[in-house]
């Protein structure tokens, strides 16, 4: 008891009297003559910050409840505890315990209920504990544990809950867990799982098995028709995985008590919902990036249980059915649809925290709800606002660099300037609007809302690369979208900044989050399953990476990051108290660089006084000349119209001033290239 932090009067044989702080004792024995510690209840007890005395341990022969969770404890499990033989219950979890499982937990014939999760245990799990012939509850997740699920598990016949999720289990899903016929409760999310689901998951009881997560793996193939068979769910999660093809809607969607569906990121060519469904009971719907077509089916406006509904990044076309004013909605994303129509005036007293209507063709009443009421992020952007932003160009592009600090203000890097990211809003508009940002999504999580997606961190223990951009960052739930506006047309090397800097610390479990996402350039994917951590080896440490883009004729850059699922999922509305942290996911980076591989314009001298040569190195700058002399270009378009000498942007309008005109007095030779007139430019900083 010392060892584990005790702080207590020393234990007596009056200890065992009353139930003394925790410790529970049998005095029958040897004509009650002789007590024997069967207990130790010592849950949620601040001060037990040491740990478990492997030695002292050994002699609790008659224990048959250990129950040390939701401590501080540290150091490993002791191995000795494998030699208790009456032990029916072990529960060692919400600690700070590390190392391996022992192999000689398998060794305990009466165990029912083993619980680690939320440490910091590694290596494999033992296939020992498969020979554990009364185990009914096996909880190892939120761990670090790596390799395969022992097929050994298979012979648990009396096992009812088996969770093993957020940790780093890989290979794929052992068909021999199938024939747990008693199961009713299997969590295998967040690992690194591949492969099908095994067929003779089948034989799960349909009126047993009540939750089934697979999700924030890589497994493949089609989501099998028999998870319909499955008429006892009350959760399925299948999100973030590869799976591929037409989605059973027409099965999932009357699973008759089913509260909790999640599905994500099927690729598939499209398929539209079932012409019928019911689902009475579902509370909480997600069908995202799944390639749905069609309308949204009024039927959904019958599920009056219905409170989280999120349909993004879908094809559904029409209008949101006037059915759903029937629901009470806490949050709803009908994000990047095909949409329109005009929005009904209802739907801002239907929404109780968040909406995000964005990226559709919803047309906004005069007496409708306006920008941000209700919580509502309706038309910033459209799916046309970038197109005019893009527009506004006109052909007549500005800029050939730009440089981001994403989440942060303006610094100077490596003589660069980059400028202040530091909105948190779900779309930011630059001043000089020359880029701008989208972010789309939810954290799942009232712990955390939009003030996360800057995140303020100490940076202390970073690497001195890291220190340049890492505080503070740009964090995005789901999808995060950069534009450069009004670029030369050419190739530009862009560089994207990134460090861990959230998932970092043991105290509130968010060292075991694993952050996945992908980077799209230009629509094409540069980064597929990108994880900071692991390219960076470690937290707080600053990782970089180089592309070439190309922009064309419309002048545009584009530089997407999509959480497409994978890594840690954390069910959207379900309190977290000890690991709510896990809810900060999504793409995370710190900073954007914009580079072209080409030159605009010619170097000056430290006066800035250059001979401009009206030739062909300058021919758009000899067309802009002409237009002016001719009067084709309005008096604010001089203003707006710019070219850059060494790294700094100067006006048409500067240029003709400093030319005076381009007046014969100013004219300093001729050669092949025409003309070369002096020009005395105003010195910018």
């Amino acid at each position: 008891m010392t060892t584990l932090g005790w702080g207590f009067q020393q234990i007596s044989r009056s200890s065992c009297d009353n139930y003394f702080q925790g410790i529970t004792c049998n005095c029958t024995y040897e004509n009650s003559t002789v007590c024997h510690v069967t207990r130790l209840e010592l849950s949620s007890r601040e001060y037990l910050t040491g740990q478990i005395n492997a030695t002292a341990l050994t002699s609790l022969d008659y224990l048959e409840k250990i129950d040390l969770s939701n401590n501080q404890l540290h150091g490993s499990i002791p191995v000795t505890m494998g030699s208790l033989s009456s032990l029916y219950y072990i529960d060692l979890s919400t600690n700070f315990l590390n190392g391996s499982i022992p192999p000689s937990l398998g060794n305990l014939p009466s165990l029912e209920y083993l619980y680690l999760s939320r440490n910091f245990l590694n290596g494999s799990i033992p296939s020992s504990l498969g020979n554990l012939p009364s185990l009914e509850y096996l909880i190892l997740n939120y761990n670090m544990l790596s390799g395969q699920i022992p097929p050994e598990l298979g012979n648990l016949s009396n096992l009812r809950l088996l969770a093993l999720g957020f940790n780093e289990l890989s290979g794929q899903l052992p068909p021999e867990l199938g024939r747990l016929g008693s199961l009713g409760y299997l969590e295998l999310g967040s690992n690194n799982l591949s492969g099908e689901l095994p067929g003779n998951y089948s034989n799960f009881s349909s009126d047993q098995l009540v939750f089934f997560s697979v999700s924030g793996n890589r497994l493949t193939g089609q989501i099998p028709r028999f998870i319909a068979n499955w008429t006892g769910l009350y959760f399925l999660s299948l999100c973030g995985n590869d799976f591929e093809g037409e989605l059973p809607l027409e099965k999932i969607l009357n699973l008759p008590i089913l509260e909790y569906l999640f599905v994500s990121d099927v690729r598939s060519s499209g398929f539209p919902f079932p012409k019928n469904a019911s689902m009475k009971e579902i509370r909480y719907l997600m069908i995202r990036n799944c390639s749905i077509s069609g309308e949204i089916p009024p039927y959904i406006g019958d599920w009056s249980s219905l409170k989280y509904l999120d349909l993004s990044f879908n094809n559904l076309t029409g209008r949101i059915p006037d059915s759903m004013k029937n629901l009470n909605l806490t949050k709803m994303f009908l994000t990047r649809n095909m949409l329109s129509g005009t929005l009904p005036p209802w739907l801002p007293h239907k929404i109780e925290d968040k909406a995000d209507l964005s990226y559709n063709d919803f047309e906004i009443p005069n007496d409708g709800p306006k920008k941000g009421e209700g919580k509502l992020n309706i038309s910033e952007p459209n799916r046309n606002s970038i197109l005019d932003l893009k527009n506004k160009c006109r052909g007549k592009p500005k800029y050939n660099s730009l440089y981001i600090n994403c989440g942060g203000g303006e610094t100077v890097v490596d003589g660069k300037v980059f400028e202040a990211d530091s909105a948190t809003l779900n779309y930011h508009l630059a001043g000089r609007k020359n880029w701008a940002y989208s972010c789309s999504g939810d954290f799942g999580s009232k712990t955390y809302d939009s003030s996360d997606y800057i995140k303020n961190v100490d940076c202390g223990v970073c690497d001195s690369a890291a220190t340049q951009f890492n505080t503070p960052t740009r964090l995005c739930p789901l999808s995060l979208t950069y534009y450069g506006f009004c670029l030369f047309k050419g190739n530009y090397t862009v560089k994207l900044y990134f460090a861990e800097t959230v998932y970092q610390t043991d105290e509130d479990y968010s060292n075991l989050g694993k952050r996945v996402f992908d980077v799209y350039i230009q629509g094409q994917r540069e980064l597929k399953d990108f994880n900071i951590k692991e390219m960076a080896g470690g937290t707080n440490k600053a990782w970089t990476a180089n592309f070439t883009a190309h922009v064309g004729d419309d002048h545009l850059l584009t530089i997407h990051f999509f959480w497409a699922g994978k890594g840690s999922f954390q069910v959207p509305g379900i309190s977290y108290s000890s690991t709510a942290a896990l809810s900060l996911n999504g793409p995370l980076v710190s900073g954007i660089s914009v580079t072209a591989n080409f030159k605009v314009g010619t170097g000056l001298s430290p006066s800035q006084i250059a001979g401009i040569t009206a030739g062909s190195v300058f021919a758009p700058l000899l067309l802009l000349a002409f237009m002016w002399k001719m009067g084709w270009l309005r008096k604010s378009e001089l203003d707006e119209l710019t070219i850059e000498v060494q790294g700094k942007p100067f006006t048409l309008k500067q240029i003709i001033d400093a030319t005076r005109k381009f007046s014969p007095k100013m004219e300093i030779g001729r050669g092949r290239f025409g003309i070369v007139y002096k020009a005395e430019l105003p010195n910018k900083v």
